[in-house]
């Protein structure tokens, strides 16, 4: 006689970036083995894991690779909180005396914080607009893992969806074509880029916890999935 098949449960949660609700279910325990396995490998392995659970427990209804990088991290970490538990022990150090606090977290109060000030359009001289796009969850990963000027600067470049003048739109050029017209700018205009990667919305939860050695107050904004456990 065949076993009776389980009925997985389903939630549903909204996009961040565009307001779409849609539904998911936890991780099924063939899933979470592959993940904990995965979580000894290297980073770009558990990445791509990451991001296939992600497709697959969304009942493929988003395109996970497509997600802009905190639309991503704040999915995932709703996933993990439904399959695995919503608390989660982290540790932080004490700021006056540097003692190690450990304390549970409620993962699933995390949320993507969007700064009034963010656009997506900027403005670098008095006839030219650039607009740009999200990164990904795989190309901020790649910035994480091994930061450098060069890997910035080609986050940058491939974040320029199209170059706005009053004479046309441009939004169709080369690698080499885009990283010659950055490699041009001014300090004044890179920062102007810079501001849109810093204003960006993020995965964030505040954090406050008092140390049990010297009775100082602790606050702390946990930003991006790797300061989660997952």
């Amino acid at each position: 006689m065949a076993l009776p098949k389980l009925e997985t449960p389903t939630y549903t949660l909204t996009l961040p970036s565009t307001g779409k609700q849609i539904k998911y279910r936890p991780f099924l325990v063939k899933e979470y083995k592959i993940l904990l396995t995965a979580l000894e490998s290297d980073a770009s392995e558990i990445h791509r894991l990451i991001t296939e659970l992600v497709d697959v427990c969304t009942f493929n209804n988003v395109n996970a690779l497509e997600l802009p990088n905190f639309d991503l991290e704040y999915v995932f970490l709703q996933i993990r909180a439904k399959s695995i538990g919503e608390m989660t022990n982290l540790e932080l150090q004490c700021n006056n005396c540097e003692t190690k606090i450990s304390f549970d977290l409620d993962i699933s109060k995390a949320e993507v914080i969007k700064n009034p000030e963010h656009t997506s359009k900027v403005v670098i001289s008095d006839n030219m607009t650039l607009e740009m796009r999200y990164p990904k969850f795989s190309e901020m990963a790649e910035i994480y893992e091994n930061f450098n000027t060069d890997k910035a600067v080609d986050l940058l470049c491939i974040c320029i969806k199209s170059i706005l003048t009053p004479e046309a739109v441009y939004d169709d050029f080369t690698k080499e074509e885009i990283t010659e017209f950055v490699n041009s700018f001014s300090k004044q205009q890179f920062e102007k880029i810079e501001q849109f990667f810093l204003t960006m919305p993020k995965l964030t939860q505040h954090v406050e916890q008092t140390c049990s050695n010297c009775g100082s107050k602790n606050e702390v904004n946990l930003e991006g999935l790797q300061n989660f456990f997952v």
